[in-house]
């Protein structure tokens, strides 16, 4: 009876020593998975996203930015709201289609892991085909 609960003794506590170190291993190994493997496309829509600029062709993110510009284009569209609008990204191409037009979608920086702040590090970049304009969209908690 005295071996037995030893060994039932034993088991429990090495079952608990190893569900320890997979406590510990678990973490490091999902922020190095998260930074070196990309983001799927369906990820980028379960990111909340907020539209900061637009820029018309020509213009590029190094001029001097007008704040009067008409960036409508850019609010009839959030990567957030991708489930409760009509559109979808395409797996493979990047292409956003819906909404009656066709767009372009980069993910200029991945949102971080750890963010201590409410913007979260991510910036995606949505250009339309139609007008030239790319929209600009930065990760938010």
């Amino acid at each position: 009876m005295q071996k037995r609960q030893t060994v039932i003794y034993k088991l429990v506590h090495y079952l608990f020593f190893l569900f320890l170190i997979a406590l510990v291993l678990y973490f490091p190994f999902k922020i190095v998975t998260y930074h070196l493997v990309d983001f799927s496309y369906q990820e980028i829509t379960n990111e909340m996203w907020i539209e900061d600029r637009c820029y018309y062709p020509g213009e590029s993110e190094n001029d001097k930015y007008d704040y009067g510009k008409n960036c409508k284009i850019c609010q009839q569209i959030v990567p957030a709201d991708a489930d409760k609008q009509d559109f979808y990204i395409k797996e493979g191409n990047k292409y956003l289609i819906g909404i009656d037009r066709l767009r372009k979608v980069y993910l200029k920086k991945k949102p971080d892991f750890f963010h201590i702040e409410r913007f979260t590090g991510g910036e995606l970049h949505i250009l339309d085909y139609d007008t030239g304009i790319t929209c600009t969209y930065y990760s938010y908690e």
